[in-house]
């Protein structure tokens, strides 16, 4: 079946020529972060202003002979305000803006984390003239964050968010001092006002609903890759799968792509195939077909692929998975802070104190650091083998959630898939492995 994709702008609404009786609506109402960007500590960097003209960002931590592209500021009244200055936030749908290509200009007062509340001017209309843009935007000492949105100039209902926060007094000053080292160095002439008086940055450009049916029930969005307010389009924003109800998703991404057909993807052992997709990111529409053939999952009675995985032990030499083949395995792909993993942890450590014998346990942690699952294992007195996983190991498991249980016979052959530590103990302690 051919997927044509067609954008409305009067419904900016991406759809199929072929609709499926089983198509289903799914809202997507909520904010979202991906696995990637739940990690990054990136930031609005705020400089101190000094006069104009101003320099554009776009060489920032980039070594040039050149240049940068300078640039001069209608500026708001800025009679007895202090502590002057001034940042950039990112905007994709500028990025073609002769003002300034890729940024919105932002001039910033009281930016000293006193008692009087900082107060943003943001250039929201584009044309680098701060006194038509109406009041500013007001952060206060103890505001928790606050959101800033931009309309697209092409597209004025599509909209993006950015999310800025500040870092709290007690942050690691370790970090906040290699985030310091970072900009200056990188920033050229600008005279870069430290990390503490920046904003932390979140782009609110994953929005995520539920797909709900039964077991088959998950979590998906759209995220828009370039931050332009536009969520569909072609060979750059994608759809991101999920835990139901989740809002960190796994790092799971299929492309929108226009060209090579159907657009879809594989959840709990069934396909979808992806019919429409607003362009406003408000909703898109999946139907599940029955008769596709899956081809990203495990198949019981099929080996495993063959992987290598660094562990607490030794973090330097990776391991092979190859080395468990002499007797049944239990692989346990988790993940900290998701449900059931302190059931799953008391079996564990009964399955490795009585039963080592007759099962290996290999369990793989994603997304913790080596110092932060080095204290777990101190802290919890952990018995068994715990290792790192990472996206190419979990590609290979093809892990949809967390936490993932696989249980192999000799050789590595799959016995049992999506099987939970407890239920592993109840097959030893009744001899039915």
């Amino acid at each position: 079946m051919k997927f044509h994709y067609f954008l409305f702008i009067a419904g900016f609404t991406f759809i199929s020529s072929h609709l499926s009786a089983q198509t289903r609506r799914v809202i997507l109402n909520d904010f979202a972060f991906d696995e990637k960007a739940k990690k990054m500590q990136a930031i609005v960097a705020v400089y101190r202003y000094g006069g104009q003209p101003f320099e554009d960002p776009l060489q920032n931590g980039i070594l040039s002979k050149d240049k940068p592209h300078t640039f001069n500021v209608k500026m708001p009244d800025l009679t007895g305000v202090k502590d002057t200055s001034y940042a950039y936030f990112y905007f994709g749908a500028l990025a073609g803006n002769t003002n300034l290509p890729g940024y919105v200009f932002a001039v910033l007062t009281n930016n000293d984390r006193g008692s009087k509340p900082c107060l943003l001017y943001i250039d929201k209309n584009f044309n680098l003239d701060l006194t038509d843009d109406g009041p500013p935007e007001t952060y206060l000492y103890n505001t928790v964050y606050k959101d800033i949105t931009f309309n697209n100039p092409k597209v004025p209902a599509a909209k993006f968010t950015v999310r800025i926060s500040r870092f709290p007094f007690t942050y690691n000053s370790k970090y906040l001092g290699m985030l310091d080292e970072y900009y200056k160095v990188g920033s050229g002439s600008k005279n870069f006002a430290g990390s503490f008086y920046s904003f932390k940055e979140e782009r609110l450009n994953v929005k995520a609903g539920d797909y709900l049916s039964g077991n088959d029930s998950f979590r998906i969005a759209l995220k828009d890759i370039n931050c332009n307010g536009v969520y569909n389009e072609p060979g750059i924003d994608v759809i991101v799968i999920g835990d139901y109800q989740n809002t960190t998703l796994l790092d799971i991404k299929v492309p929108i792509d226009s060209k090579k057909g159907t657009t879809f993807f594989e959840k709990n052992g069934h396909h979808f195939d992806v019919d429409s997709i607003d362009a406003l990111g408000a909703f898109l529409s999946v139907s599940l077909d029955s008769n596709a053939k899956i081809s990203n999952a495990l198949v019981v009675g099929k080996k495993i692929k063959k992987f290598k995985f660094r562990t607490t032990e030794s973090d330097k030499k990776k391991m092979s998975i190859r080395k468990f083949r002499k007797k049944p395995t239990y692989i346990y792909v988790w993940r900290t802070g998701e449900p059931g993993f302190e059931k799953d942890s008391a079996a564990l450590r009964e399955i490795q104190l009585k039963y080592a014998d007759k099962v290996n346990v290999v369990t793989l942690n994603y997304g913790e650091t080596p110092k932060e699952l080095q204290s777990f294992k101190k802290r919890n007195h952990i018995n068994w083998l715990l290792g790192y996983s990472t996206q190419k190991i979990n590609n290979a498991l093809f892990i949809e959630h967390y936490p993932t249980g696989i249980l192999t016979k000799k050789r590595l052959r799959i016995n049992q898939i999506g099987i939970s530590a407890i239920e592993l103990l109840n097959l030893l302690q009744h001899n039915t492995l």
